[in-house]
């Protein structure tokens, strides 16, 4: 079942006895979870119909005692439990038990898997619940979806945003609903009584995701700029971000930049190569790859298999302690500066 279906059957039909909520995008799942326990259980019962189970600790038979347990001055009780360990890729000595039992759950009772990032698909405790129940992935959203749901986002907060901001701001914050989420909410109350967002509000506000960063500092690489992308380089460092993650981000990008020139050579229009990346597994959002186009002009092929090459050896570097993270993450950018 795919979770804008969940919504629509938690509001309009009887929510049924089983389910497993995982996915990365924990904001729509916890949004899902607060739906369905108060179409189940009223607020005044919750705390005899409402249970929540810690799923890295707990026994086949403490879920079962908890599904066993007849709902209080209600018509059904909920049961969540949390990170199930059997879904998480360990195997747990009752676990049999427990799938048995998933074939024989109550109407009474609900119980919910609720599982932080993805589940393991290949367990046999997931493919129980799939017989038996619903499994309920909550994935990010892409464009022109995740667009739209901004854009409605916006106007809940009385405000509206056009096309060029919208993509601007999109590419800043990333596609993690509860940062979009939040970053709406200062725009709002920064802006007051106006009902249009501008780019600089924008600019003023937000705060840029690692991604819409690692743009900034391709930028001052590409312009041979390297003491700004050294200072790019450790704000990113200095707001918590790992080495190893961004030096797969600057990879990402010289990858895309490698797509972009390619596409660009064999005659495709930005058009035409928006709608290649974004049905590719990249997924671009259209200003990224513009974004892409931009930069690569700033590069030839060879340099940016180069560059690639000088990331993938970093990497290699730091794993095997041959530098430590720091120093070999800044040594990657100055290589980069002067790269021929």
């Amino acid at each position: 079942m795919e979770y804008m279906q969940l919504f629509k059957s938690i509001r309009s039909e009887k929510p049924g006895k089983l389910y497993l909520f995982h996915g990365p995008e924990e904001f729509t799942k916890e949004q899902a979870l607060s739906q369905l326990t108060d179409r189940l259980v009223p607020p005044k019962f919750r705390d005899l119909n409402y249970q929540m189970i810690d799923g890295t600790e707990t026994s086949a038979d403490a879920i079962i005692a908890a599904c066993e347990t007849l709902p209080f001055l209600s018509d059904r009780r909920l049961i969540v439990v949390k990170d199930y360990a059997g879904l998480g890729g360990q195997k747990s000595g009752d676990e049999e038990v427990l799938k048995k039992y998933l074939g024989r759950i109550a109407d009474d009772t609900c119980l919910v898997f609720y599982h932080r990032g993805a589940a393991d698909k290949t367990r046999k405790i997931y493919k129980a619940i799939k017989k038996n129940g619903e499994t309920v992935e909550f994935v990010r959203l892409k464009n022109p979806e995740l667009s739209r749901w901004t854009a409605k986002t916006f106007r809940k907060y009385g405000k509206e945003i056009s096309g060029r901001e919208l993509n601007y701001f999109l590419t800043q914050v990333g596609n993690h609903l509860e940062d979009i989420t939040n970053e709406i909410r200062k725009l709002a109350s920064y802006t007051g009584s106006s009902d249009r967002i501008t780019m600089e509000a924008i600019d003023k506000l937000v705060t840029p995701s690692p991604e819409y960063t690692v743009f900034q500092l391709v930028d001052a690489i590409s312009s041979r700029q390297r003491a700004k992308a050294l200072q790019l380089l450790e704000v990113l460092l200095d707001s918590g971000q790992s080495v190893f993650g961004l030096i797969s981000l600057i990879a990402r990008q010289i990858k895309i930049m490698l797509l972009c020139k390619d596409y660009t050579e064999k005659g495709y229009s930005l058009s035409g190569v928006q709608k290649e990346l974004q049905s590719s597994p990249f997924k671009l959002h259209p200003y990224s790859v513009k974004k892409g186009m931009d930069q690569s002009r700033n590069f030839t092929m060879d340099q940016l298999r180069k560059d690639l090459d000088i990331c993938l050896e970093a990497d290699y570097g730091i794993k095997n302690g041959r530098v430590k993270e720091r120093l070999g993450v800044e040594m990657l950018v100055i290589k980069m500066c002067v790269s021929e």
